[in-house]
């Protein structure tokens, strides 16, 4: 069995796909009840099954293992408090800190957790899910996005600080226990169980006859795409191998393609959709959206090759008109 922290989010209902069809046992875990995603229908009660509890609970999550008989687990819970830092101290609101701190306990303190079960007792692995977005970094710019990059010294990112927080943790837990630990730094997902926004939005509104106007959404502004079904095959891959080379695997389809670009292959594979953007960005580019994700190191050490951004717009299309995933 293997318990997937956040899974009612689209990460964990695209993973606990891949796995059961993989013939593999999925326990999705999250705070409130979900109905199952169509993808799952097929595979609910049966090899996928859901728990209800929070996992800042240590003594929940040590429960869970031994009644399910746990061997491993993926973490993929995420707040989904939004956190701003203030515009000036003027603005500072004694309550500010509280999406931050459930951010940070989610992330951070949830993932200890999952080590720490993972050690108490002797789970398979741990997979955490990480991001792109802890390549940036402020004021010193990152070179070049691969796994053996040099962090900047300084970053203000909400979600990049807290995944590159659970990396070192993790870190940690290796060489104290010798845990099995990976860590996959996903880029921005599109497709089944994913936002309703973004590609997605193009998508489904060209499907059904609709313009998609997006006025927040600028044409230059550069993004790391992958297909939702590839960011779980990636995992598949990375978790269920016997051993791994390395602790860190980029994942996405190996480019970083403008929301134009993005716009025109969408069109080049509905024709006749319409789609508006906004106006382009005219300040410096963020350095985060300046190169994409090298994708080599996956690709040699378990054989996962990621669609091309092409390649994914089609196979979400080819979902949304049949249903076929």
């Amino acid at each position: 069995m293997i318990l997937i922290s956040g899974g009612s989010g689209f990460y964990g209902i695209n993973t606990a796909r891949c796995l059961a069809e993989r013939g593999e046992e999925v326990l999705l875990v999250q705070r409130h009840k979900m109905a199952p995603h169509p993808i799952l229908v097929k595979y609910w009660d049966k090899q996928v099954k859901q728990a209800l509890g929070n996992i800042l609970d240590l003594s929940f999550l040590l429960g869970l293992v031994k009644t399910y008989k746990v061997d491993s687990i993926i973490h993929a819970a995420h707040s989904t408090s939004g956190v701003r830092p203030p515009q000036g101290r003027e603005q500072v609101d004694p309550t500010a800190a509280e999406p931050l701190h459930q951010l940070l306990s989610v992330q951070i303190i949830g993932a200890i957790n999952c080590f720490e079960a993972a050690h108490l007792m002797d789970l398979r692995r741990v997979t955490v899910v990480s991001s792109v977005d802890l390549y940036r970094g402020l004021p010193q710019q990152c070179d070049v996005f691969n796994e053996d990059s040099y962090l900047p010294p300084i970053a203000f990112s909400e979600i990049g600080n807290c995944k590159r927080a659970v990396d070192e943790i993790g870190f940690l837990y290796v060489k104290t226990y010798g845990l099995s630990f990976a860590s996959l730094r996903l880029g921005s997902n599109f497709g089944p169980a994913c936002y309703p926004e973004g590609i997605n939005a193009m998508v489904t509104n060209a499907l059904e006859g609709k313009p998609s106007n997006l006025p927040m959404v600028a044409p230059n502004r550069r993004t790391h795409s992958v297909y939702a079904k590839d960011s779980a095959e990636a995992t598949c891959a990375v978790h269920l191998a016997k051993t791994l080379k390395n602790y860190i695997y980029n994942v996405a389809c190996g480019t970083n393609p403008t929301m134009q670009e993005i716009a025109d292959t969408v069109k080049e594979v509905i024709p006749g959709a319409q789609i508006k953007l906004g106006q382009p960005i005219i300040k410096k580019a963020d350095n985060l959206e300046n190169r994409p994700q090298t994708m080599d190191r996956i690709k040699e050490d378990v054989g996962f090759v990621p669609k091309t951004l092409k390649q994914g717009i089609e196979a979400y299309v080819m979902f949304v008109k049949t249903g076929e995933y």
